[in-house]
Parts: structure tokens; C-alpha cells; sequence
């Protein structure tokens, strides 16, 4: 299930803010909450396909007492804060009980880890002289002790390429950054940055509700010289290089509609402008129906004349989630596929298949895994690829994407 259709599904399901005290008396919170406490727990034993598979049934229900023994204590940040925690024990990345549950706000800032440093991606046009900048403190509080709070907390995550894409995109959220203590709640934050050249620069930014938001970033992610084809669909879009008679997918997300008639159209594309080389990209994509990505599949394996040898490449990344990571296994096997890139966030052999339900009080929304899958016949910590190559900021900066070009060159030196 896509992170994307999760996080627009759980937006403002909760009457109440995420990180306010509690509006009603203590004792009707504390009775709500243990009564919510007590439906996750039947609910999810229930539901999940296999609870304790990493935590023990005793270790889940001693630590779920000692949170409802707390209550008293605790306001409506602390007990999420304290859920989250034991979420991440179960061990499984579709497992959550995630920021996203509720209503949140971001600070207008993205960030990526490039070798264990949080650099600035993306950030508001009057400050874009920190793209690139190290992010060394939010109100003079060390990146890394804000790391160490946060990282037991961090949701969605199966190996360590995951948990460093979900902590550059819990960091910037303001409700995670009150709850352990780091911002105040309706204030500006200060965030200090550090440049190429060891120079220091602090900026305060307030934070936005979910949303479009203008920012800055760094040059085109594609060379010039890939057009994007009109039989594009939302989160699939085509780009065609005539000159390298090469293509490429962006599979940034999975549509509702469309992808059999973008599939059925890809034959006759790629015989009017003599296409021999596709890459397909899965790095943005985090998950959603990988049926739809096997239809994708089924409207290649049609097109002759695709160079099936060595022609067919395929990008990962550690945004590689759930259905993503799966059509990748699946279009190395079917299409022929060179991996490129990073490993994907999420594992081949394990809990996938995310179901919801609702936390009767709080409105609280909670996903579980439903399914086992096997997509390798042995376990790794992500689909690694058959070419690793990091993501480069320096790169990056230029305009220029490290990965892609790696396969643009394996294309002109095969031509």
C-alpha cells in the first residue's frame, strides 16, 4: 500500500490536535485512551498476520500496561510518542501508528542524507544559497541528539535505507519536533546549517500546513534532451530520447486508471521513434498495487524491438517501498532488468500488504500488515541492485543525477 495513499487517507482524522493537551477532564482521557489501548491490542492481534514475529507477546503487553499506567501522566503527544516507540519493535515496516495519523504541519525544508549528513534539497527561493548545506542544528540543538531522539520513533522503516528516508522526512515535521522536545508548539524554529565551505548560517522558518509549498532545488533531474511523451498518466510519465533511442518511465506512484492504456500504447511508441533502451524508474515510488506495475510489465514484454539483452534498466532507491520494491524483483525477472542505485527501503522477503483500522476515541488510524511475501528466495536487507551507486550531492548540485547518468553512459558506450 502506498505511502502516499496512507498519509492522504490518515490527514485530519483526529478532533483533536496531535500534540495538544487533552480538552477533556483527565479522567475521561485516561479512560478514552486505555480503552483505545485495549482495541489496538485485540485489533491487532486479530488482524496482523503474525504479531510477534520479532517482539514477544509478553514484552508487546508489558509495554503496552506500563503506557496505560502512564496515562495519568501524559498528554496526547507523549502517549503517540510512546505508541510509536513500541510500534517500531514489532519489526515490520507496514506496521505504524505514524505522525500521519493526525493533523501535522511541516517546516518548508527537504532534506537528504548523503554520508549520514542531512543536507538541504529543497528549500524556500530566498534562501536557496543553502541548497547543499549541512543541517547541523534546529534551535541549538545538535543534529545529532536530535537523531538519537528521534530514530526509536521513526515509522515505515525495514533496514537502514528506509530509516534514512523516513528521518529526513520526520525531522521536518513540527508536531515530532515538539513532541520530544526540540520546538514549541505554534513557534518558529531555528535551524542552522553549515556550507561547503564551513561557513554558518541560521534561518528561522515557521511551518505550513500539508501542501504544495514553493521551493527551491537543484537543476533537472533528466537531461535536456529527454521530451516527455504525451501518452504520460499521472505518476507514470514517458520521456523519450530519439537521438539515444532511449526511454524513460518515471513510476513515481501507482494510478487508480490508466496504466492498461499506457501499457497497451508502448509498443507502437517505441517502433514510431526507433526506442531500443528503457529505463524505469522506481526510486520516488513507495508503494501501492504492484498488479499495476505487472500490467506495466505485460505492455513491455510486447515491445520487439526493446534491445532485451542489455538494453533494460531498472532505478532503486531507498524510497523503494512496498509495491515499488516488489515490481523491481519482479521486473528483473520478467523484463531482464538491471538494477541500478541504491538497495530499496523495503525487504524483499517479508510483511507487506497494509490494512487499516480506527482507534474508536482518538480516531486514531492504525495500519497492520496483512500478508507474507517472498519476492527472493533468500532474505536481504533490500533488493540490492546488480550496480550500486550512491546518490552525489556535488552531482546534485549541478543539475545532474549520478545514478541516471551511470546507465546513460553504459547505453553510449554499448552503441
Amino acid at each position: 500500500m502506498t505511502y502516499k495513499t496512507i498519509a492522504l487517507f490518515f490527514i485530519c482524522t483526529l478532533s483533536t490536535s496531535f500534540y495538544a493537551k487533552p480538552s477533556t477532564a483527565e479522567s475521561a482521557f485516561v479512560k478514552e485512551w486505555t480503552e483505545d489501548i485495549n482495541y489496538l491490542h485485540r485489533q491487532l492481534e486479530l488482524r496482523h498476520i503474525d504479531l510477534y514475529h520479532q517482539i514477544s507477546k509478553p514484552e508487546f503487553e508489558s509495554a503496552l500496561n506500563a503506557i496505560k499506567l502512564q496515562l495519568p501522566e501524559l498528554n496526547q503527544s507523549q502517549v503517540a510518542l510512546e505508541l510509536m516507540r513500541l510500534f517500531r519493535k514489532i519489526g515490520d515496516g507496514h506496521t505504524q501508528f505514524a505522525y500521519w495519523g493526525s493533523r501535522h504541519h511541516r517546516f518548508p525544508l527537504e532534506l537528504t542524507v548523503f554520508d549520514e549528513k542531512l543536507q538541504v534539497t529543497a528549500i524556500p527561493p530566498k534562501h536557496k544559497q543553502l541548497l547543499g548545506a549541512e543541517l547541523v542544528f534546529i534551535n541549538g540543538i545538535a543534529i545529532g541528539d536530535i537523531v538519537q531522539r528521534l530514530r526509536p520513533l521513526l515509522q515505515g522503516v525495514e533496514n537502514s535505507y528506509s530509516e534514512m528516508q523516513r528521518l529526513a522526512e520526520t525531522i521536518t515535521v513540527a508536531e515530532m519536533l515538539i513532541g520530544i522536545g526540540i520546538a514549541t508548539q505554534d513557534k518558529a524554529v531555528e535551524f542552522g546549517f553549515k556550507d561547503i565551505h564551513g561557513n554558518r548560517f541560521n534561518i528561522t522558518l515557521a511551518s505550513n500546513k500539508p501542501g504544495p509549498v514553493e521551493l527551491a532545488r537543484p537543476g533537472s533531474q533528466a537531461p535536456a534532451s529527454f521530451i516527455k511523451h504525451n501518452a504520460s498518466i499521472k505518476g507514470v510519465e514517458l520521456l523519450l530520447d530519439t537521438k539515444m533511442h532511449t526511454a524513460l518511465i518515471r513510476f513515481d506512484s501507482y494510478p487508480e486508471s490508466g496504466m492498461s492504456e499506457f501499457a497497451e500504447q508502448l509498443s507502437g511508441i517505441f517502433s514510431q521513434h526507433n526506442i531500443r533502451n528503457l529505463i524505469i524508474d522506481l526510486r520516488e515510488n513507495g508503494g501501492g498495487d504492484f498488479f499495476v506495475g505487472l500490467t506495466l510489465a505485460w505492455g513491455l514484454v510486447l515491445c520487439d524491438q526493446l534491445d532485451w539483452r542489455n538494453g533494460i534498466y531498472t532505478l532503486t532507491g531507498r524510497r523503494t517501498f512496498s509495491a515499488a520494491m516488489s515490481n523491481a524483483v519482479q521486473f528483473r525477472q520478467i523484463l531482464n532488468a538491471k538494477l541500478i542505485g541504491e538497495p530499496t527501503g523495503a525487504n524483499p522477503v517479508g510483511y507487506q500488504d497494509a490494512g487499516t483500522f480506527e482507534l474508536p476515541h482518538s480516531g486514531w488510524r492504525v495500519m497492520y500488515s496483512k500478508r507474507f511475501y517472498r519476492f527472493q528466495e533468500t532474505a536481504s536487507l533490500g533488493v540490492q541492485p546488480d550496480v550500486y551507486i550512491k546518490p552525489n550531492l556535488g552531482l546534485l548540485m549541478q543539475g545532474k543525477d549520478a545514478q541516471l547518468e551511470w546507465i546513460l553512459a553504459d547505453i553510449r558506450k554499448r552503441n
